[in-house]
C-alpha cells in the first residue's frame, strides 16, 4: 500500500511538473491570437506531446530508479510543480493586470489632455489663436475673461438711392451683457489647471505634455490655427512589462489606443479631438476636483 501511494505521488507531480513547463512556455509569449488559427492549436498540441514524454521518461523511472530513491523524485517534481504552477500563474494573470493598470493611467492622461483642449480652444475664443506653452496658457486662464454676449435679429429701412425705394435691412444685434472669468466657466473652484501639464505616472515628477501649435491652410485666403498635444506610451508605463508594453505601442483596434502616442488635436488638420476611443469618455464628466 505504501509503495502505491509513492508510486501515485511520483506519477501525479511527475505529469504535473511536465505539463506545466510548455503551459508556462505559452503563457509567457503573451499574445493574443485569432480563434481557429494555427496558433491556437500549438497549446494542446504542445500539451499532449508533453503527456506523452512525461509517462515516457516515468516509465524509465520505474525500469532504471531503485524504489527506495523513488522518494526523492516524488519530492522534486512535486517542488517543481508548485514552482512552475506559480510561474504559470502569474505569466497569465500578467496581461490582466498589465491592462487594468493601463486603463486607470491612460483615464489619468486623457483626463488632463481634454482639460488642456478645453483651455486651448478658450483661448482661441478670446484671442484668435492657440497658446503656444503651458505657462502662457496658464496665464490666461487666470487672468482671461469670457464676454457674455447676446444675439437678436432686428430689421430696419433703408432708402435705396439706385432704384428709389425703401429696402428692409436685416441685421444681428450682438449686446455684451457681462464677463465671466475663464477660470471660474473651465474648472470652477479647482485648481488642477496649474498641473494639467504634467504626465500622470511618468518616472519623473516634472515630466510635461508636449505641446505644439501651427495653422492648417483650408481655403486660398485662410489659415486655421491648429494644436496637438501628445504623450508617448511609453512615458506613462514605464515601469510596466516591456513585452506587452511593445505590443501596446503597436496596438491597432477601435478599442484601444492606436500606436505608441496619446494624443489630442492634429497639425495636419483642424481637430481637437484625441486618439483614444469612446470607452474613455464614459464618466468623464465627473471629474475628481483637486
Amino acid at each position: 500500500m505504501k509503495h502505491a501511494k509513492q508510486k501515485f505521488n511520483l506519477v501525479l507531480s511527475f505529469v504535473i511538473a511536465f505539463l506545466l513547463v510548455p503551459a508556462l512556455a505559452v503563457a509567457q509569449k503573451k499574445e493574443v491570437v485569432e480563434p481557429g488559427s494555427f496558433e491556437t492549436l500549438k497549446t494542446p498540441i504542445i500539451l499532449v506531446v508533453a503527456l506523452v514524454v512525461a509517462i515516457g521518461l516515468l516509465f524509465l523511472i520505474e525500469k532504471l530508479v531503485p524504489r527506495k530513491v523513488r522518494p526523492i523524485f516524488s519530492v522534486v517534481f512535486l517542488a517543481a510543480s508548485v514552482f512552475f504552477g506559480y510561474k504559470t500563474y502569474t505569466s497569465i494573470m500578467a496581461p490582466v493586470e498589465f491592462k487594468q493598470k493601463k486603463v486607470k493611467r491612460y483615464t489619468a492622461v486623457i483626463n488632463k489632455l481634454k482639460d488642456i483642449r478645453d483651455a486651448q480652444n478658450a483661448h482661441k475664443t478670446v484671442t484668435g489663436k492657440y497658446a503656444p506653452t503651458f505657462d502662457s496658457l496658464e496665464r490666461f486662464i487666470e487672468n482671461a475673461k469670457f464676454a457674455i454676449i447676446e444675439r437678436r435679429d432686428s430689421s430696419y429701412t433703408e432708402f435705396d438711392k439706385v432704384y428709389k425705394i425703401d429696402k428692409l435691412k436685416e441685421v444681428v444685434i450682438i449686446d455684451t451683457l457681462d464677463f465671466r472669468p475663464v477660470k471660474d466657466s473651465l474648472f470652477k473652484d479647482s485648481d488642477r489647471y496649474k498641473t494639467m501639464k504634467y504626465v500622470p505616472y511618468a518616472k519623473e515628477e516634472n515630466t510635461t505634455f508636449k505641446m505644439e501649435i501651427g495653422s492648417k491652410e483650408v481655403n486660398d485666403n485662410y489659415s486655421a490655427p491648429v494644436f496637438k498635444v501628445s504623450v508617448p506610451k511609453e512615458v506613462v508605463l514605464h515601469d510596466l512589462d516591456k513585452d506587452l508594453l511593445d505590443q501596446e505601442k503597436k496596438v491597432v483596434s477601435v478599442d484601444e489606443i492606436d500606436g505608441p502616442v496619446i494624443y489630442v488635436g492634429s497639425l495636419d488638420k483642424v481637430s481637437d479631438t484625441g486618439n483614444w476611443p469612446t470607452s474613455y469618455e464614459i464618466g468623464s464628466g465627473n471629474k475628481k476636483k483637486k
